[in-house]
């Protein structure tokens, strides 16, 4: 399990971790400034503002993305499972309060985009302070947010969402529950049969994502791992898990992307169609991890 902790000293941010091998690693950056710290119902809420992340957002002391980077995650989060998905209309994205996934969802012509998230104000918080990241998504007017249990909320849906996107935060707090075969299996009965799922999956080599990566592999009929580096995550490359009932994600070709993307017109800073074939290329030595 991800082990993680939060140091404060003087104007510098600290986080402390235990990756799989085992091995212990220790980060950090100079914080220009407190831009706010607060806490809601669920978790502790704080950004900072640095000079080489930008503005970072860190939920319980763990950090959830920089403004400077976070494209990278929430594209290679996003585009990869809509895709995979042939004609996407309904889109539930679980978690995701800071608006980064929905900002990439409302770039594709789908009819519905449902959001779940249990925290009501890390949405307002993300709304005030970290405007760049959902660029106003939160006004889209197929959009309808959902305060509340996810868990509760998948149970109520069977073969009813093209695509889900699954952003949670680290398997700590809220979210723990949320990790488990139970819950989805629940998104696997949520999805239609040729919808296709999306999973922030954590890094590559740490003990508990490769537990959640098989997990998932079992319940998914068809799998697919992507990665990318993202600099405010620096130990290692970060996973994007992908699974379907029906669709078969290693018959998509080049060609096929290419032309949806620019039929789509996506206009993406991280994420392209060689970017999604290159970004599931593992070492031999990381293979069936």
């Amino acid at each position: 399990m991800i082990k993680k902790k939060f140091l404060f000293a003087k104007n510098w941010f600290f986080e402390d971790f235990k990756l799989g091998e085992p091995i212990g690693s220790t980060w950090g950056f100079l914080i220009e400034k407190e831009i706010y710290s607060g806490k809601s119902q669920f978790q502790k809420i704080e950004i900072f503002q640095t000079k080489e992340f930008g503005r970072i957002l860190a939920l319980d002391g763990l950090i959830q993305l920089s403004t400077k980077d976070e494209f990278v995650y929430h594209e290679m989060l996003v585009h990869p499972a809509l895709m995979y998905c042939q004609n996407p209309k309904r889109v539930l994205i679980i978690g995701g309060g800071d608006g980064g996934a929905l900002r990439e969802v409302v770039k594709h012509k789908v009819q519905e985009i449902y959001l779940v998230d249990l925290d009501k104000k890390v949405i307002e918080i993300s709304k005030k302070y970290l405007p760049s990241v959902s660029k106003g998504a939160f006004k889209d007017k197929r959009l309808k947010i959902f305060n509340e249990d996810a868990l509760k909320f998948i149970k109520k849906h069977k073969n009813f969402f093209d695509v889900i996107i699954d952003d949670l935060t680290d398997p700590t707090g809220p979210s723990f529950v949320l990790w488990t075969t139970k819950f989805y299996r629940n998104i696997l009965r949520a999805l239609k049969e040729n919808g296709v799922a999306g999973f922030q999956t954590a890094f590559l080599k740490e003990r508990f994502a490769k537990k959640t990566r098989k997990k998932l592999k079992k319940v998914f009929p068809f799998f697919k791992v992507h990665k990318a580096f993202v600099r405010c995550f620096p130990f290692d490359e970060h996973t994007f898990s992908f699974g379907s009932k029906k669709v078969d994600l290693d018959k998509k070709n080049l060609k096929e992307i290419e032309k949806k993307y620019k039929t789509l017109k996506l206009k993406t800073k991280h994420y392209s169609p060689e970017i999604h074939f290159s970004s599931t290329v593992l070492p031999a030595y990381l293979k069936d991890k």
